[in-house]
């Protein structure tokens, strides 16, 4: 299968927040979003295992997942323990420490994958796209 990734390089290339920050206020950014269909939303924050979500970055997360129109919103703390910063993470080796779904967090108390989380997320919220 080939990378989705069109131009490796630029991913890398950091964004500079110097000056559109207010006080401890900066723009923060999402990993990974999936929507479908106007029905379900799911949000992954992605980082090395850990290393815990910024609290500014967690509200964010949290708010948006919480004014979704439905009860179909989640956020997925994804963690990797990738080694090599010169090769890209491939998120589908990643895997689900924690969940936040109906305003609040769930820690996961096995190792999940990424891909199994969002195959139960089909098979829970009806999304054919996501059910195995």
């Amino acid at each position: 299968m080939s990378s989705l990734i069109r131009n490796s390089n630029q991913t890398k290339q950091g964004i500079d927040f110097t000056g559109i920050e207010y006080g401890k206020i900066h723009p923060t950014d999402i990993d990974a979003v999936l929507e479908f269909d106007n029905e379900a939303l799911i949000l992954m924050e992605v980082k090395k295992k850990g290393n815990k979500i910024p609290t500014g970055q967690r509200l964010v997360l949290e708010r948006i997942a919480n004014s979704w129109h439905t009860n179909k919103s989640v956020v997925l703390y994804v963690t990797h323990s990738f080694k090599n910063d010169n090769k890209d993470i491939p998120l589908s080796e990643c895997n689900v420490d924690s969940v936040y779904i109906n305003k609040e967090w769930k820690i996961l108390n096995k190792t999940i994958s990424l891909s199994d989380t969002l195959s139960v997320l089909g098979k829970k919220w009806n999304i054919n796209k996501l059910k195995k």
